[in-house]
């Protein structure tokens, strides 16, 4: 948080110790996240296995967001593609201030190319990257169409873990 003195484009003043010289040992600087923050991001088409796999990782004491939870309005999915920035930008914000208050943070959308997760990686410098590969009804109703398109643009990710859930997970 800005001090409202200062002005956006000041640099952050670093306490001095006692004697002269800069204090460096318990501050963080601007952006950097505890030590105790972790980011897992889960990627996967449609009715892959994305929010099941996720909600394993909440059982391990994660905090878990996706854009489509920007869409949900007392317990009911309300999809409206023109709001499809601000869910993803909500879904950013939320990840950045858990990671800052040095949660563990799960993140499941599709992310069908790599530069979408960009801003994920910049959060946090402990991120794994799974992708889900299961071939369920998703739960959004997207179109077959739709998810084909999706396919077609996968750009794999290298070093991710591949997860296929199980009927049972599902």
């Amino acid at each position: 948080m800005q001090n409202p003195t200062s002005s956006p484009n000041s640099q952050p003043q670093r306490a001095k110790r006692p004697g002269g010289g800069h204090s460096r040992g318990h501050q963080r600087q601007p952006g950097q996240v505890p030590s105790s923050a972790h980011l897992v991001l889960i990627r996967g088409l449609p009715g892959s296995g994305k929010s099941t796999l996720a909600k394993e990782f909440v059982e391990e004491g994660y905090v878990h967001f996706e854009a489509d939870m920007f869409f949900m309005k007392d317990g009911v999915y309300c999809y409206d593609a023109s709001l499809v920035r601000d869910a993803h930008n909500w879904c950013k914000a939320q990840t950045r201030a858990a990671l800052a208050r040095g949660q563990r943070v799960v993140v499941a959308n599709t992310f069908t190319r790599l530069h979408e997760m960009a801003h994920y990686y910049e959060m946090c410098p402990r991120v794994r990257v799974f992708e889900a590969t299961g071939k369920w009804p998703n739960l959004h109703g997207v179109p077959a169409e739709r998810i084909e398109e999706m396919a077609a643009r996968w750009e794999p990710s290298p070093g991710a873990h591949v997860v296929a859930a199980t009927e049972e997970e599902q």
